[in-house]
């Protein structure tokens, strides 16, 4: 029986224009009522996870933000994972000597990133809501749970490798897209996140269900006997789960509950 269901947002439950499927409230209302759990799990921070829900839900439901580093449960963060202020600054000098990367951090008391431009601006707006434009990433007084990091290079082919060979263990460096990639404190996952969250409810592995796309969705999917990939997600996502949805844009994820779930 399933007592714990945890989705991925961008590319999974959102469709391609950021929008919820129009029968989520009522799915997660039917949910409750069968006292299943429901965890929105992402790459953003929850300042721009909570706009997208009504206000009275937000404390019924679970949210991984920051790719792991923050967890949510019912209104009270029960873990917490920040990137120390050394490390952060060596990540950001790193990135200024080696030229070609975009940062975004993703902190406490807000999202920051250098004035780079409208473009820039505008595909930083897609994902979060509220954002600071700065002078100096170095300057900035907060307390860290990531830095989003865009490379044009291709995350795969150049970002993610140069990052773990010159970081290691220091850091969990997780691709979330074609030329993006999350970049929080070593060990911080969404797979660890949902494990503390099934310790924390007293949920099994097999009681979970998970929904992802792509490879930061990869130990989430893990931590449940119940793994989807999305149509819409790489290749090698679904090799690795269980089942696939429909598409993101077919409200896959939905419908993929009321099949197994609430049939």
């Amino acid at each position: 029986m399933i007592k714990l269901i945890a989705s991925d947002m961008d590319g999974t439950l959102l469709d391609d224009e950021k929008r919820l499927p129009s029968d989520f409230l009522a799915t997660l209302d039917a949910l409750f009522e069968r006292n299943i759990a429901f965890a929105v799990s992402s790459g953003r921070t929850f300042s721009a996870l909570e706009h997208l829900f009504p206000e009275d839900y937000l404390g019924k439901m679970s949210f991984i933000c920051d790719n792991g580093a923050c967890v949510i449960h019912k209104g009270d963060v029960v873990g917490c994972d920040l990137l120390s202020r050394e490390i952060y600054e060596e990540i950001v000098r790193f990135c200024d000597s080696e030229g070609g990367f975009l940062l975004v951090a993703c902190a406490k008391g807000g999202v920051y990133h250098l004035d780079l431009g409208t473009e820039f601006y505008e595909q930083v707006g897609r994902f979060y809501k509220y954002h600071t434009a700065v002078d100096s990433l170095l300057n900035i007084d907060d307390e860290f749970y990531k830095l989003a990091v865009c490379d044009m290079r291709g995350t795969l082919a150049h970002g993610k490798p140069l990052f773990d060979a010159t970081f290691g263990d220091k850091l969990n460096v997780q691709a979330s897209g074609e030329v993006w990639m999350d970049v929080m404190a070593g060990g911080v996952s969404k797979g660890r996140a949902l494990r503390k969250l099934q310790q924390s409810l007293g949920v099994s592995r097999s009681e979970t269900m998970a929904f992802g796309d792509y490879f930061n969705d990869l130990e989430m999917l893990e931590a449940a006997e119940w793994s989807f990939c999305m149509e819409n997600g790489h290749e090698e996502i679904k090799k690795k789960c269980r089942f696939v949805a429909p598409c993101n844009n077919d409200g896959g994820v939905i419908k993929s509950i009321r099949k197994y779930v609430l049939s």
